[in-house]
């Protein structure tokens, strides 16, 4: 339960039975044994550990006063339960005033040493237990024979990290690599950075996250790396994922995470070059298909005036044109040249286009001084059938 200040201004709710649950809720109770009649029974809250001293928290609720809790029953009830004690806060400041007023009450079930009392240090106000006393009327009806004292189970402050239940809210992601090393965000309950871990479970099997305590970022969050799983798998396996408190070995609900088998080619980048190398055997036996074959061109020896020969390969490309069979020999070269009255000395060769130097008309010439335009003007293209194409 949640431990609240009185400065708060709430109800402190009430304190729930070990297997109190939603929908069945359940309070702290005791039993009357072998004695009927009147009694009177005393609540105060103790510390955790031996010896139990009083608590400088406050019991609130019905019946209490000045911390703790006392009320007489007939001997109808041989079952007293306690369905309305709530547990109020006290603040360090004002803890010696608290236990100052235990004493004077004569709150010390146990009979601790008083001088054992005043050593502040020593009290954790995140956990307190219940104890009950009761008393037997003697007699003159005075409730004066006292029964030995009983203790609860510890109580919790759930608002304390190093009590607190604890408790998975959220993760960025529930599966990563066999391998490992898979960056993991994980928001809890307020957990202490020096004493909590992520345990990794499965059967026999056990391994931690890896984090510093700069990795818990104020007390809600973990970022944590997965640790790697015990062997090699070709399927996914899902193991149990848990906050542990390594203090008290408080875990948390466990939540499933799955280990995934190890990817060798994580981008696919195998089967992309597959596909590019059959689109590229496809696209080459389509051109091949579609292509002549090249005809073959015979190299030559040339001599240099140094009389050494040179393997020179001819111009692959020819300059003669296949004419149409209709047109026949050309007898005359205006045939060819309608505009010109001689055709340019050695044959057409390979138009191409070159700046005479003198000439700054503007114009492009070809190699043989033609001006160009006019050469590819009065060219007869139409009457070319066919031309080589490598």
């Amino acid at each position: 339960m949640r431990f609240r200040y009185k400065c708060e201004g709430r109800s402190a709710g009430s304190i729930p039975g070990e297997h109190s649950t939603e929908n069945n809720k359940t309070f702290p109770s005791i039993q009357i044994l072998n004695y009927f009649g009147k009694i009177k029974i005393r609540t105060t809250l103790v510390t955790k550990n031996e010896p139990y001293k009083p608590h400088p928290h406050d019991l609130v609720g019905k019946d209490c006063r000045d911390g703790y809790y006392e009320a007489e029953f007939g001997p109808e009830r041989r079952v007293l339960s306690f369905q309305n004690l709530g547990i109020q806060c006290v603040k360090k400041k004002d803890l010696k005033e608290s236990i100052s007023l235990r004493i004077s009450k004569k709150i010390n079930p146990f009979n601790v040493p008083e001088e054992q009392l005043h050593n502040i240090d020593e009290y954790d106000l995140n956990v307190v237990r219940l104890c009950f006393q009761a008393f037997l009327p003697d007699e003159h009806g005075n409730y004066s024979i006292a029964l030995p004292p009983l203790i609860s189970n510890p109580i919790y402050d759930n608002r304390a990290p190093n009590t607190a239940e604890l408790r998975i809210c959220r993760v960025n992601k529930n599966c990563g690599s066999v391998k490992g090393g898979d960056e993991i965000f994980l928001l809890c309950d307020k957990v202490q950075k020096d004493d909590i871990e992520v345990r990794f479970v499965l059967d026999n099997w056990e391994a931690k996250g890896s984090f510093s305590q700069a990795d818990v970022h104020r007390q809600v969050a973990i970022v944590f790396r997965t640790p790697p799983f015990l062997r090699d798998i070709s399927e996914p396996v899902t193991v149990k994922m848990q906050l542990r408190r390594p203090s008290d070995q408080e875990v948390s609900e466990p939540m499933d995470f799955r280990y995934l088998p190890d990817e060798k080619d994580p981008y696919g980048n195998k089967a992309k070059r597959q596909r590019s190398t059959l689109a590229w055997q496809k696209l080459i036996q389509d051109c091949g298909s579609n292509t002549m074959e090249r005809p073959k061109v015979a190299s030559f020896p040339v001599v240099t005036p140094e009389g050494k020969a040179i393997k020179k390969e001819p111009n692959a490309f020819p300059s003669t044109l296949m004419m149409a069979p209709g047109l026949g020999a050309l007898s005359n070269p205006s045939q060819l040249y309608p505009s010109c009255s001689q055709p340019p000395a050695g044959g057409l060769g390979e138009p191409r286009l070159s700046q005479q130097g003198g000439l700054a008309d503007g114009h492009f010439y070809d190699t043989d001084g033609v001006h160009t335009e006019e050469f590819y003007q009065s060219f007869p293209f139409d009457n070319i059938l066919q031309s080589y194409h490598p």
